[in-house]
């Protein structure tokens, strides 16, 4: 039945494994992304506690200025994985838009194996090691007298090469999908900026 379909140029049947682990981990990507949005709100919250305390009683506040860098460098890391997943990095599409749908995918994929995964291994490996580093000597933030332990905020660097390698997962089998099928697995809006 499948060299018949084959046959008469429909595209190969896509193992439904395939369709499941996308499934999965796209879910996954996506409540990361919006749960690590919620520390944005964080933000508006204490940044305008900064503002009254400062200018309206004259009591400006120790902890805000770390914790808003924290937050925010935190939620840009964490971020990354769920803008892996709507497409949202840059490309240069100089040339893009005249390939194929099938070169796309060969292109992507290849870059996934080559470019990608190693680059997200050595990060891990390196960022896994300076976030231990600063927990085993329970390293403390210069910049102002609170003094926060910096591990925590250190520890978001190896979680996004994690979040980015497991949204590499989803994206590969993407590759895979458009390679044999010549045709995308699913359409993204350009985000223009």
């Amino acid at each position: 039945m499948t060299e018949a379909r084959a046959s008469i140029g429909s595209p190969p049947e896509f193992p439904a494994i395939f369709y499941f682990t996308i499934r999965i981990v796209d879910g996954f990507s996506d409540v990361i992304g919006k749960i690590v949005s919620l520390g944005m709100l964080f933000l508006v919250f204490s940044i305008s506690y900064e503002c009254f305390s400062r200018y309206l009683f004259n009591a400006p506040t120790i902890w805000v200025f770390e914790t808003n860098y924290m937050v925010n460098g935190s939620a840009f890391m964490l971020g990354c994985a769920y803008a892996l997943l709507k497409g949202a990095h840059v490309r240069t599409d100089i040339f893009w838009d005249t390939f194929s749908e099938r070169k796309k995918g060969l292109i992507d994929f290849w870059s996934y194996l080559i470019l990608f995964y190693p680059t997200m291994i050595i990060f891990f490996i390196i960022s896994a090691d300076d976030a231990w580093y600063a927990y085993e000597l329970s390293e403390r933030s210069e910049q102002t007298p609170w003094r926060p332990l910096l591990w925590p905020f250190r520890a978001a660097v190896p979680m996004m090469a994690l979040l980015m390698m497991i949204q590499g997962i989803s994206e590969v089998l993407k590759c895979w999908y458009q390679i044999r099928t010549g045709s995308e697995f699913q359409h993204r809006e350009k985000i223009e900026v």
